[in-house]
C-alpha cells in the first residue's frame, strides 16, 4: 500500500522534464552542502582536540565550541531536510 503523494513512473510523464532537473538539482545542492558541512565540522573538531589544553579561555570554551556544534548541527538538518523533501516527490 502506498501513500498518495507518492508519484508512480507513468507520472513522471505528466509531470514534465524541468520538474524532474529541478528536483535532481535541489537534491545535488542538498548532498553537497551536507558533505561540505560535515567535512567542516570533522575538520574543526580536529583542530580543537590538536590544540594544547591550556591554550584555551573560558571565553572561547564557553561561546565558540557549543556555538559551532549549534551552527553545524543546523546545517546537518537543514540539508537533510532538503534532500527528504525532495525524495517524497508530491
Amino acid at each position: 500500500m502506498t501513500p498518495d503523494n507518492f508519484v508512480k513512473t507513468k507520472d513522471l510523464e505528466q509531470i514534465g522534464p524541468m520538474f524532474v532537473i529541478k528536483v535532481i538539482l535541489i537534491l545535488a545542492i542538498g548532498l553537497g552542502g551536507l558533505w561540505l558541512s560535515l567535512k567542516q565540522l570533522r575538520k574543526n573538531v580536529a583542530e580543537i582536540r590538536s590544540k594544547p589544553k591550556g591554550s584555551h579561555r573560558m571565553e572561547d570554551r564557553f561561546f565558540n565550541y557549543p556555538l559551532m556544534f549549534l551552527w553545524f548541527g543546523y546545517l546537518i538538518v537543514f540539508f537533510g531536510g532538503l534532500i527528504v523533501n525532495n525524495l517524497v516527490i508530491r
